[in-house]
C-alpha cells in the first residue's frame, strides 16, 4: 500500500510539472518587407529575474518553437544584419503562446564590417539555394544573361538558352514576381538588365502550388539592390569592360522614403559590343559518297540598352500598403555575320559559300503594377492582390546574302541570294493575382489564390527575295501573319501542418487554358483548350542542426508563342527554322530529397520524368542540302541526379565554396524516322575562394568544370574555365572599386555533336571570353530604403 502511495505521488508531481510547462511558438520576419528569416537565434529570460531558459532556432521557413516553464518571460532575438529584437514582458495564460518576431535591418558600420567578413555566398535552405551575387562579385562588369551563367549548374547552350540541370524550361522571376520573356525576347530582356543591380539569386529546383507549373527545370529568382535608407540616398555606379570588344554599363538608383511613402527611380545604360564564333560541320554517308558541309560563322553584334524603373508606395496603415511601380526599356542593337561554308564530297573540296548577314532590331517594353498588400499584428493574415499590364513591341529587319563558288577556279556557279527577314511584333498581356495566407492556428495554416491572364500576339514574319532588278518581292509561301491570344485560369490552395519538428505541406493548383492561333495569311485556325491539376507535397523535417525535405510537384512546360506559328525562317543557304502548330505541352513530374546540415552543407538527390518531351528535331534533306530545325514532341525523358554543396573556412581570412552535381539522363523518341533511346552520365563542378584582408580588401577566385553525356541523339563534350575579382572599399565604405577578369582560359564554350541516322553535326559556340572590368560605385545618403514591388507578369512572357 505504501509503495502504491508513493507511486501515486510521483505521478502527481510530475503531472503537475508537466501541466506547468508552455510551448512559445512563433514566425521571424523582416520588419521593412515582411520576408521570413531564416537562423535567427532566439532566447528566452526570465521577465522578472533575467535569468536564462531556453533557447532555439528560427527554421529555414523562419519558424521557432520551445518549451519552457510557466512564468513571466521576455524574448530576445539575434541575427546578423538586424538589430537585435527584445519583446515586452510576456505573461502566460495559455499553454500555447504564439509571438510575432519582426526584426529590423541594421546597417551601423560596425555591423556592416561583421556582415562582411561572415555574410556567406551561398546559402542552402530546404530545396532553395540562394548566391549572393553582390559579395561574390559576379555581377560586375555583367549583363544579366551573363551573370547568370556564373551560377552553380547554370549553362548557356549554343543558342544561349539558360540550362540548369541540363533543363531549358526555367521560370524567371524578378524579386519574387515572374519576370518578361523566354527564348530570344527572354535572352534580350536579360541582357539589358545590369549584372551590378543584382543582389542574389535563389534557385529553386522544385517549386510548390503557389507558383505557376510553367518550368520543369525549376525557378530562378533574381533579387535586385534595394536601398536601405530614409530620406534622399542611392547610388551612382560605372564600368568599363574589354574582351574582344569593348563595354560599358552606368546606372544611377534614388530612393527617397519617408513614415509613409517610399519612391524609387532608377537609370541604367549599357552599351556591349561582342562577338561569338559557330563552327558547325556536317557529316552526310550515303552509298558511294560521304558530304562534308564546314560552316564557321563570326557574329558581331552591338546594342544600346535604356532602362528607366519608378515606383511609388504608400502606407494606408501600419498593416496595408498600396503601391505602383513602371519599367520602362528600350533596346537597340546591329549585328553583322560572316560566315564560310565549305562543301567536300569524298574528300574533295567542290564549292563553297559566302554569307554575309546584317540585322537590325529595335525593342520598347513598358511594364506596370497597381498592388495591394496587408498583413495582420500577429502575421497569421496575410493579403496581396496585384494587377499588371505589359506592352511589347519588336520592329527589325535582317538581310542575308549568299555567294557560291567553285573551289577550282573561285567562280560564281550560279546568282547570289539576297533575303530579307522583318517580323514586326506587338504583344499586350494583363493579369491579375490575389493571394491568400491565414493562419487557423499555431499549428496550421492554409493559402489560396487566383490568377487571370490574357495574352494578345501579333507576330507579323515577312520573308522577300531580291528578283534580278534588285528589288525585294514578298515570298508568300513562307510568310505568315499570326494572331496569338491565349487566356489561363489559375486557383491553387495551400494546407501547411506544423507538428513538433516536422512539417507537412500538400497543394493542389488548377489551370485552364484556352488559345486561338488565327494566320491572316493562310486563313486558318489553330485553337484548343484545356485543363491541368498539379498536385505538390512536401515533408520536411527539423532536428537541431539538420534539416531534412523530401518533395515533389508536377510541372507543365507550354509551347512558346513562336514555335505554335507555322512560319519559315532563313538563315542561311543550309539552315532554316519552321515552326510547329500541332506542338503539345510536355507534363514532368520533379522529385527531390534534401538534407542541409548547419545550414552551410547540403546533399540532394532529385529525379525529373517528362511526358511529351519537347525536342528540336535536325531534318537533313539529302537532295537539297537543307537542314531543317524545328520543335516536336519526341517521347519522353528522365534525368536521377545528386547534387552537394558545402562551404568551409580553412583561416578566418579564407572561405570556400563547394558545388558539385552527377546526373544521368535519358530521352527516347517515338518519331518515325526520327526515332532514339539515348542517355549519358553528366557532371558539374564548382570551387569558389573569398579571401579578405584588411584595410576593407578582398579577392574572389572561382573555377568551374562541366561534362555531359549523351542525352537523346546528341552529345556533349567539356567546357572549363576560372575568374578572379578584386574588390577595394574607399571613403568609409562609399565608394566600391572591383577588378573582374573572367574565363581567363578561354574554355568556356558549347560543344555537341547530334547524330541522326546518316547525319552527324558538330557544334563549337565560342563566345566572347577573357573579359577584364573595372567598376566604381558610390554609395549616398543614409537612412532606410523600401522596396516596391514589381508587375507580375513572368509566365506569359516567358513563353514569347
Amino acid at each position: 500500500m505504501k509503495k502504491l502511495h508513493i507511486m501515486l505521488i510521483c505521478f502527481f508531481v510530475a503531472y503537475q510539472v508537466q501541466a506547468q510547462k508552455i510551448t512559445v511558438k512563433g514566425t521571424v520576419v523582416s520588419a521593412e518587407d515582411n520576408e521570413t528569416l531564416m537562423a535567427a537565434a532566439i532566447t528566452v529570460f526570465n521577465a522578472k529575474t533575467d535569468a536564462f531558459i531556453h533557447y532555439a532556432y528560427a527554421d529555414e521557413a523562419g519558424n521557432y518553437e520551445l518549451r519552457i516553464e510557466k512564468t513571466a518571460f521576455y524574448i530576445k532575438a539575434d541575427l546578423l544584419g538586424y538589430k537585435t529584437y527584445i519583446s515586452k514582458p510576456i505573461n502566460p495564460t495559455t499553454s500555447v503562446i504564439e509571438h510575432a518576431i519582426r526584426m529590423q535591418e541594421d546597417r551601423t558600420e560596425l555591423e556592416e564590417v561583421v556582415i562582411l567578413q561572415k555574410q556567406r555566398t551561398l546559402k542552402m535552405s530546404g530545396d532553395k539555394m540562394t548566391i549572393n551575387i553582390e559579395r561574390a562579385g559576379l555581377g560586375i562588369g555583367n549583363d544579366g544573361l551573363q551573370t547568370l551563367t556564373k551560377l552553380p549548374g547554370i549553362r548557356l547552350d549554343k543558342d544561349e538558352n539558360i540550362v540548369f540541370r541540363g533543363n531549358s524550361n526555367l521560370q524567371i522571376l524578378i524579386d519574387g514576381k515572374p519576370s518578361l520573356f523566354s527564348g530570344g525576347d527572354l535572352k534580350l530582356f536579360l541582357k539589358t538588365l545590369s549584372g551590378d543591380n543584382i543582389k542574389s539569386v535563389e534557385l529553386i529546383a522544385n517549386p510548390s502550388a503557389k507558383y505557376s507549373a510553367a518550368g520543369s527545370g525549376g525557378i530562378l529568382n533574381i533579387k535586385l539592390k534595394k536601398g536601405v535608407n530614409t530620406g534622399l540616398t542611392g547610388n551612382i555606379r560605372s564600368s568599363v569592360g574589354y574582351a574582344e570588344f569593348i563595354k560599358n554599363s552606368n546606372g544611377l538608383n534614388l530612393y527617397h522614403n519617408s513614415e509613409k511613402w517610399n519612391l524609387n527611380l532608377g537609370l541604367n545604360s549599357n552599351y556591349n559590343e561582342s562577338t561569338n564564333h559557330r563552327k558547325v560541320v556536317q557529316t552526310i554517308n550515303e552509298p558511294g559518297k560521304t558530304t562534308v558541309l564546314e560552316q564557321f560563322n563570326d557574329w558581331y553584334p552591338k546594342s544600346n540598352s535604356y532602362t528607366g524603373t519608378f515606383g511609388v508606395s504608400y502606407a494606408l496603415t501600419k498593416n496595408s500598403q498600396l503601391g505602383s511601380s513602371f519599367n520602362y526599356n528600350s533596346y537597340l542593337s546591329d549585328a553583322i555575320t560572316e560566315g564560310k561554308t565549305n562543301e567536300i564530297e569524298n574528300d574533295q573540296f567542290l564549292r563553297y559559300t559566302l554569307l554575309e548577314t546584317s540585322e537590325y532590331q529595335k525593342n520598347k517594353r513598358l511594364t506596370g503594377n497597381l498592388y495591394y498588400s496587408f498583413v495582420s499584428d500577429s502575421l497569421d493574415t496575410k493579403l496581396d492582390a496585384q494587377i499588371n499590364l505589359a506592352n511589347y513591341n519588336k520592329q527589325g529587319n535582317r538581310i542575308t546574302s549568299n555567294q557560291y563558288y567553285l573551289a577550282n577556279s573561285n567562280n560564281q556557279y550560279q546568282p547570289a541570294s539576297v533575303i530579307r527577314n522583318s517580323n514586326p511584333t506587338q504583344v499586350q498581356i494583363v493579369n491579375t493575382t490575389v493571394d491568400l495566407e491565414k493562419k487557423i492556428n499555431p499549428n496550421f495554416n492554409l493559402e489560396t489564390g487566383l490568377k487571370y491572364s490574357y495574352v494578345h500576339n501579333d507576330y507579323d514574319l515577312r520573308l522577300e527575295d531580291k528578283n534580278n532588278a534588285g528589288i525585294f518581292v514578298p515570298n508568300t509561301n513562307r510568310s505568315n501573319h499570326l494572331i496569338y491570344k491565349e487566356s489561363i485560369f489559375a486557383g491553387y490552395g495551400i494546407a501547411n501542418l506544423s507538428r513538433n519538428n516536422w512539417n507537412f505541406q500538400l497543394g493542389l493548383r488548377a489551370e485552364h487554358m484556352a488559345y486561338d492561333a488565327f494566320s491572316k495569311t493562310a486563313n486558318t485556325t489553330n485553337k484548343d483548350s484545356y485543363t491541368s491539376w498539379f498536385p505538390s507535397f512536401s515533408i520536411n523535417r527539423n532536428a537541431d542542426d539538420n534539416q531534412y525535405k523530401f518533395s515533389y510537384s508536377k510541372r507543365i512546360e507550354r509551347p512558346r508563342y513562336l514555335n505554335l506559328n507555322p512560319f519559315f525562317e532563313y538563315i542561311d543557304t543550309y539552315n532554316v527554322q519552321v515552326g510547329n502548330p500541332n506542338l503539345q505541352p510536355a507534363f514532368t513530374d520533379a522529385f527531390e530529397l534534401t538534407w542541409v546540415r548547419k545550414y552551410k552543407t547540403a546533399l540532394s538527390v532529385f529525379a525529373n520524368l517528362t511526358q511529351g518531351e519537347m525536342y528540336q528535331i535536325v531534318s537533313y534533306d539529302e537532295a537539297t542540302k537543307i537542314t531543317t530545325l524545328y520543335v516536336d514532341n519526341i517521347g519522353k525523358s528522365k534525368s536521377i541526379g545528386l547534387s552537394f554543396n558545402t562551404s568551409f573556412s580553412p583561416t578566418d581570412w579564407w572561405e570556400l565554396q563547394v558545388n558539385t552535381e552527377v546526373s544521368y539522363a535519358q530521352a527516347t523518341s517515338t518519331i518515325p524516322g526520327y526515332a532514339f533511346n539515348e542517355s549519358g552520365a553528366n557532371f558539374y563542378g564548382n570551387l569558389s575562394q573569398s579571401f579578405r584582408f584588411k584595410n576593407d580588401l578582398s579577392f574572389t577566385w572561382t573555377s568551374f568544370y562541366s561534362k555531359n553525356g549523351n542525352y537523346g541523339n546528341s552529345e556533349f563534350l567539356p567546357a572549363y574555365d576560372m575568374s578572379f575579382g578584386m574588390r577595394k572599399e574607399f571613403l568609409n565604405k562609399q565608394l566600391i572599386l572591383n577588378i573582374t577578369a573572367q574565363d581567363v582560359l578561354k574554355e568556356n564554350q558549347w560543344r555537341q555533336i547530334t547524330t541522326q541516322n546518316n547525319v552527324s553535326t558538330n557544334w563549337t559556340n565560342q563566345w566572347e571570353t577573357r573579359k577584364f572590368t573595372l567598376a566604381l560605385t558610390y554609395n549616398f545618403g543614409a537612412g532606410k530604403k523600401k522596396k516596391i514591388k514589381s508587375a507580375n507578369l513572368a509566365n506569359e512572357q516567358n513563353r514569347l
